[in-house]
């Protein structure tokens, strides 16, 4: 007992005694862990989906409101400032200031809205020509009359170009899969599910453009809130780098973004220049869809390759399709050789061929996903590492001091020690 009592008051022997037993429980909690990694893994998987699901319209207000705050500050102050003059009253410009920003704020969705409607109203056009607001049914019929004729025509063209054995085997066979498919997933339960999810997605929408609004309008509020959040609830060296960092991630996204926008852009009209010298069909529309699926890496140029093929194919024929492809397929590849490489590499600082790795390394491992945040992930990888080198060469020059030579002062200082030992001999 004696021992013992001389054991623990061992500092040594409690130290290494602590250690032992840490280690062991650790090992311990490592191998259940490994043991049952399959369901901790969907445990976790479940879990995350609830609280996405759960927080999704405010995720989904976050990235609007991250996406068109530029916009809106872009409109308050080129347009906002020149209609609505502040007062001298510090009460009462402040009020303005307040009512001038939401207008703005308003404005940028309303644009945005505008846009998208454009461009779904551009591809009713190329379908069923002329739309007549004043009788809805009748246009949805003629929407549906149109798109069942470019798939008669698609089918004409089919039935005239492949034999027919072959097609009447190819035609079986899709039959029964498609029959297998539809009996195996769809019923009441699921149409109804189906419907349901519809409209929990629009409220997930709806509620998303609300949240956007209120931090757009008031986002200084809020970023009062946060600044105040992270000097509570960190030490001043921390909330410095954590600032910093987030700094340089919106710098490298909002960057990755605009340069993106701007490719997107660039490939629009060159496509709907293409396309109209062509002389198809909403060429100008094909090209805007064939700009914004060039957002995607990889597959978007494949997406906006298909309504000009399509297009092409129902109003000309085969040839006139296929020429709309090779009129796209070149510029994709002006866009993957000159243009993307050096707006979207510049605009994060990444090399050509840094974006070209990326894009592929992560869409590997994510797939579209990967391949779209490809870029601005690896633009913020290598900011945190150049700034782990800067900070490393600083630590290096500290510990070494100012006064140390550096290797080209050693050798002109040993060369003229040898010169000056040679005359004097």
């Amino acid at each position: 007992m004696n021992r013992l009592k001389e054991l623990l008051k061992d500092k040594t022997f409690t130290r290494g005694s602590i250690f032992i037993v840490f280690n062991a429980a650790l090992l311990c909690i490592l191998f259940f862990i490994i043991r049952d990694i399959g369901s901790i893994a969907s445990t976790l998987y479940g879990w995350l989906r609830t609280l996405l699901d759960a927080f999704w319209p405010l995720i989904l207000g976050l990235i609007l409101a991250y996406l068109l705050n530029p916009l809106s500050e872009l409109i308050d102050s080129k347009l906002m400032e020149r209609l609505i003059k502040l007062p001298e009253d510090p009460l009462k410009a402040e009020k303005r200031r307040n009512l001038r920003h939401l207008l703005s704020v308003i404005l940028t969705f309303l644009i945005a809205i505008a846009a998208v409607i454009a461009i779904i109203l551009g591809f009713a056009v190329m379908i069923i020509g002329n739309i007549n607001f004043s009788d809805l049914p009748s246009t949805f019929s003629d929407f549906m009359r149109g798109i069942l004729n470019y798939e008669s025509t698609f089918k004409n063209w089919i039935t005239a170009n492949i034999p027919e054995s072959m097609l009447s085997e190819r035609l079986t066979d899709l039959t029964s899969t498609v029959m297998t498919w539809i009996s195996d997933n769809i019923s009441a339960s699921s149409v109804i599910s189906f419907f349901t999810s519809i409209s929990g997605s629009i409220v997930d929408v709806v509620v998303g453009i609300i949240v956007s609004i209120y931090l757009m309008k008031d986002k200084q509020f809020f970023l009062g809130l946060w600044r105040k959040f992270l000097h509570l609830t960190l030490p001043q060296k921390r909330h410095a780098v954590l600032t910093e960092a987030l700094s340089e991630i919106n710098t490298v996204f909002s960057k990755f973004i605009r340069g993106a926008l701007l490719d997107a852009l660039i490939i629009a009209i060159l496509a709907s220049i293409g396309l109209s010298i062509m002389g198809l069909e909403g060429s100008v529309f094909i090209g805007i869809f064939a700009g914004i699926a060039n957002v995607i890496p990889y597959f978007g140029p494949v997406i906006g390759m298909i309504p000009a093929f399509l297009m092409g194919l129902c109003t000309d024929g085969f040839w006139s399709g296929a020429l709309a492809v090779i009129i796209l397929l070149v510029i994709q590849q002006i866009d993957c050789n000159f243009i993307y490489p050096k707006i979207v590499g510049t605009s994060t600082g990444l090399h050509p061929l840094m974006v070209l790795l990326a894009v592929s390394v992560f869409g590997y491992f994510g797939g579209i996903l990967g391949m779209l945040l490809a870029v601005p992930i690896a633009g913020i990888i290598q900011v945190f590492v150049v700034k782990w080198a800067e900070s490393r060469e600083i630590r290096i020059k500290k510990s070494v001091g100012p006064d140390a030579p550096n290797a080209t002062g050693d050798t002109a200082t040993s060369d003229s020690r040898d010169n000056k030992d040679d005359r004097q001999m």
